[in-house]
């Protein structure tokens, strides 16, 4: 939904160009919400999404000089807030949490999308992630089924196969240890991610 302006934005951005830090405080109170929001839906997490807003209308006060040339602000913020996460999200690819979350998405959004390309792309990563699976052993290989595909918890995996939920938490951060490094080999995780951010709406005209 875009954001109602309640200010003339020609003269808000002329005096943050300027240095102007009531103007700029302006510009962040109006917009705080849109880009947290965002950053909450991507990243599920309430202080990364505040700290990545942060560092997002930071980035916009740093490059203050461009916006007296800027005729779509939203168009603008979107720009630097879509960069900004990505980057931080390309790192965090490197990390069995966020692996778990890209998973995550792969299941929950591309395959419930009617769009043929989503499709495509949904059946190209599960041969990918069925791949990666085939090189887990066999105990990471039930309990990662028994999570991702049977919806269980550590608690119920640990219950049903009879040992340790600390057994069961081992096995699962070595299980997608692998498919990580397996999906990366191909450079699945970084087209996945790509996809999760072509989803992702930022401002709705």
């Amino acid at each position: 939904m875009s954001v109602v302006r309640l200010y003339d934005e020609a003269s808000i951005f002329k005096k943050v160009a300027e240095g102007d830090e009531a103007a700029f405080r302006v510009l962040f109170d109006q917009y705080w919400d849109t880009v947290y929001g965002v950053a909450l839906a991507l990243t599920k997490s309430e202080n990364m999404a505040e700290e990545m807003a942060q560092d997002v209308f930071v980035k916009l006060w740093l490059k203050r000089e461009k916006l007296a040339g800027v005729e779509n602000f939203e168009g603008y913020l979107f720009t630097i807030a879509r960069n900004h996460i990505y980057n931080v999200f390309r790192k965090r690819i490197k990390t069995t949490a966020f692996t778990h979350h890209l998973l995550d998405y792969a299941e929950d959004t591309i395959v419930s999308s009617d769009a043929p390309d989503k499709h495509l792309l949904c059946h190209e990563l599960e041969k990918q992630v069925a791949g990666a699976v085939e090189h887990l052993s066999q105990q990471q290989r039930t309990i990662y089924s028994l999570s991702r595909y049977h919806g269980m918890s550590q608690e119920e995996i640990a219950a049903t196969l009879h040992i340790s939920r600390h057994t069961v938490k081992s096995h699962m951060n070595k299980a997608l240890h692998v498919i990580r490094d397996y999906l990366r080999h191909y450079s699945i995780l970084e087209i996945l991610l790509m996809c999760f951010f072509a989803q992702a709406t930022f401002f709705a005209s």
